[in-house]
């Protein structure tokens, strides 16, 4: 399923600023409800991941989780970020632990 990004600096601020937070050994997950349909955003950062290579490695695996675990219902934003132990961790553990995460928000 393809799902539109977030793109404009400003929602991430919101996002960042007024959506629930939880924190994962492997990413960081950031989720704001709205009325809009779902946008999402992931973050790889040079200071956290390292060289372009991992940074797109740890995008395309976060990407590919979130099209596997979410379904089209979803309304709102959600970024998520990488953490420095995501290219350590398996697919299904990597995958658990955000079913886990979103479960948690029952949003799965």
């Amino acid at each position: 399923m393809k799902f539109r990004t977030l793109t404009a600096q400003t929602d991430f601020q919101a996002v960042y600023e007024q959506g629930l937070k939880q924190v994962s050994k492997s990413f960081v997950l950031f989720w704001l409800p709205a009325e809009r349909e779902f946008r999402y955003a992931v973050v790889a950062s040079r200071k956290t991941i390292g060289i372009a290579v991992k940074r797109n490695r740890a995008k395309r695996l976060l990407r590919e989780l979130l099209t596997l675990v979410l379904t089209g219902k979803l309304k709102g934003n959600l970024v998520l970020v990488a953490r420095a132990k995501l290219l350590n961790g398996s697919f299904a553990d990597l995958k658990a632990e955000l079913e886990k995460c979103l479960k948690n928000w029952q949003l799965v």
